[in-house]
């Protein structure tokens, strides 16, 4: 559920996550495309919780309840770009998706989110090299 703030530009998202959050609209990702698999849902926030540092959460600003832990590649390959295009890390910000399932937590390190910082602008890029998995285990679950 989303409500705003008549006098501010202000949205209070109701997530189960993090329970009200207050954003301003200055803090809100438009995706153009959306995200894959959601392509309806163009705006988002970032939101860092200390307690699942260093992931972050981007949820959708649209459907509260949808969100994506993400980290940055930097933690997984510190070399990793989301093409030359993006190189500026002052005005870009890559991240990845993190995917918790009964294999394992991976990352899907072939399409990035690009948060253009500046704009408020945010995409998600397929990498078109075959370098890397949209499943890049993180961590494998102990076998007992």
């Amino acid at each position: 559920m989303v409500m705003q703030d008549e006098h501010m530009d202000v949205h209070i998202l109701k997530t189960e996550q993090f329970g009200d959050v207050e954003v301003r609209a200055e803090n809100i990702f438009r995706f153009a495309d959306g995200v894959l698999g959601f392509e309806d849902i163009r705006e988002y926030v970032l939101i860092a919780d200390d307690t699942t540092a260093p992931i972050r959460w981007l949820i959708s600003v649209e459907q509260p309840e949808i969100g994506f832990p993400v980290l940055s590649p930097a933690y997984i390959d510190p070399a990793y770009s989301a093409g030359k295009e993006y190189t500026d890390t002052q005005r870009y910000s890559t991240l990845v998706i993190v995917t918790l399932s009964p294999a394992g937590i991976t990352a899907n390190m072939k399409a990035p989110v690009v948060l253009d910082v500046e704009s408020q602008q945010g995409k998600q890029v397929v990498l078109s090299s075959d370098k890397h998995s949209p499943n890049h285990p993180l961590r494998t679950q102990s076998r007992a």
